[in-house]
């Protein structure tokens, strides 16, 4: 990719809570980019990192002394986000960098009509004047799959269904038709069918805006026809980076080999049983100072606990991951995926 088809590069973020027990390092070095128009899932377990990953980007993670972006560089459309100020975050998050959380109950205002509360994002930093702002309300709502949208405008949130207010939520996210947007879990509180809908609406409005997007979900599944990169988080790192089909076809990493390995298959039976991942996550408090998922790999080495892995290329593409089983030296394993031996490298 070249840089100028660059919208969001993230170099070496690293973000901390402090707490009475000391510093949780919940992100620990995290490296990524977006093309414009392109799609990238962040996938891991709950408590890995992926949401204070993306908040971090636009500032909506608690500040000092609860909260502290220890480094990085945001650089986002040729300007670094971790060095703007407060009020020129603000309109950053208000016109070019949305955000869709997963409980929209939680972030739509009770008290106010859901066409009050999208007019008022689109006029507070725009040139629109009302009656053209009520318009592209309207068409907003439309295109996200809402019926009915003069009556929908005079509702309030308690009004709609949980997936309606979602939608409602990807309307007031692109009525101002931002850069990037970065979806949290969008689908986690609806039920299946409900959530392939969501999911299919986000793929629309992504082609009717060319908006670059950051999809944050647990579930491989989730963003299988909707990215074109995935990053597997574990443990406040990145352990694998790659296209969709590489990381479905040919995994690298073992964490990602058990993640997918856990993934109950379409001909499931009731008593076949599931492959879960062994063991628990680290404490971020005191984090591993090598490999983060040793602990509970199975391919585990003693240099696993040792050292950080460097991070390898796989085949010399843009697929990369950080396991020491691709050292020349490493004990032969064989990727249970495609049956080969992985790959070592020099």
């Amino acid at each position: 990719m070249s840089e100028k088809d660059i919208l969001l590069d993230v170099r070496d973020l690293a973000f901390s809570f402090h707490t009475y027990a000391g510093e949780v390092q919940a992100v620990r070095g995290v490296s990524f980019k977006i093309e414009r128009g392109k799609c990238l899932g962040i996938v891991g377990e709950s408590g890995c990192g992926k949401s204070v990953t993306a908040k971090s980007l636009i500032g909506l993670n608690p500040g000092k002394p609860v909260g502290e972006l220890k480094q990085g560089e945001i650089l986002f459309d040729g300007k670094d986000l971790a060095k703007i100020s407060e009020k020129e975050m603000r309109k950053v998050r208000a016109q070019e960098i949305r955000m869709i959380f997963q409980d929209p109950m939680t972030c739509l205002n009770p008290t106010m009509t859901i066409g009050r509360q999208i007019l008022e994002g689109i006029c507070k930093y725009g040139d629109k004047c009302k009656e053209e702002a009520k318009k592209i309300t309207l068409e907003t709502l439309t295109l996200a799959g809402i019926s009915s949208p003069e009556e929908r405008f005079k509702q309030y949130p308690h009004e709609l269904s949980g997936g309606m207010r979602q939608r409602v939520m990807i309307a007031l996210a692109m009525a101002v038709n931002p850069k990037l947007l970065i979806a949290d879990e969008p689908t986690t509180a609806l039920d299946v069918t409900i959530q392939a809908q969501i999911l299919e609406l986000i793929k629309d409005i992504q082609k009717h805006y060319d908006t670059s997007i950051i999809m944050i979900t647990h579930d491989l599944g989730v963003v299988a026809n909707i990215a074109d990169e995935i990053a597997v988080m574990y443990a406040g790192k990145i352990l694998e980076y790659g296209q969709v089909e590489d990381i479905f076809e040919f995994p690298a990493h073992p964490y990602t080999w058990g993640v997918l390995q856990s993934i109950p298959p379409e001909d499931m039976t009731d008593r076949q049983p599931l492959s879960p991942i062994l063991g628990t996550p680290p404490d971020l408090i005191r984090p591993p100072k090598a490999c983060p998922f040793a602990a509970r790999c199975p391919y585990t080495m003693k240099i696993c606990s040792a050292q950080q892995p460097p991070v390898y290329s796989c085949n010399g593409t843009d697929h990369r991951v950080a396991c020491w089983l691709y050292h020349p030296k490493a004990m032969p394993v064989k990727n249970p995926f495609t049956g080969q031996e992985v790959m070592k490298h020099e």
